[in-house]
């Protein structure tokens, strides 16, 4: 007998920091005969970077969400939670996303700003 799915939601099973961890914990849910899928703001695979600060949620219908767990679980292929360390004074909550002044951006940026400030001091 099969399930009525159309008024089922679907809830994230788990969240991972890449596509490829994802996909294997997709494939051996599939192999248990879990149906999931995964979800990932990230242009289609196109922009990799994007997977680490927003996560690659494995999806699924709500009615398997205990069995996916504990199969993953079992299998060691649930995400590890991230350890951070404290701030001294730090509230315990975790920390902001902030952006890098590195790199070719942060280069760019730099170099924006002198050519501004050469521009109101000639101009």
């Amino acid at each position: 007998m099969s399930r009525d799915r159309s008024t089922e939601e679907t809830t994230v099973f788990a969240i991972y920091s890449t596509r490829r961890d994802a996909e294997v914990a997709k494939e051996y849910l599939r192999e248990a005969d879990i149906e999931a899928f995964v979800q990932a703001d990230d242009a289609g695979g196109m922009h990799p970077q994007m997977q680490r600060p927003h996560g690659v949620k494995l999806v699924g219908m709500s009615g398997a969400a205990q069995d996916a767990y504990e199969a993953l679980d079992a299998a060691d292929l649930l995400p590890q939670p991230v350890e951070r360390p404290e701030e001294p004074g730090g509230t315990g909550e975790p920390a902001a996303l902030t952006m890098s002044t590195g790199g070719v951006a942060g280069v760019l940026g730099a170099a924006a700003v002198v050519l501004l400030v050469l521009y109101l001091l000639l101009g």
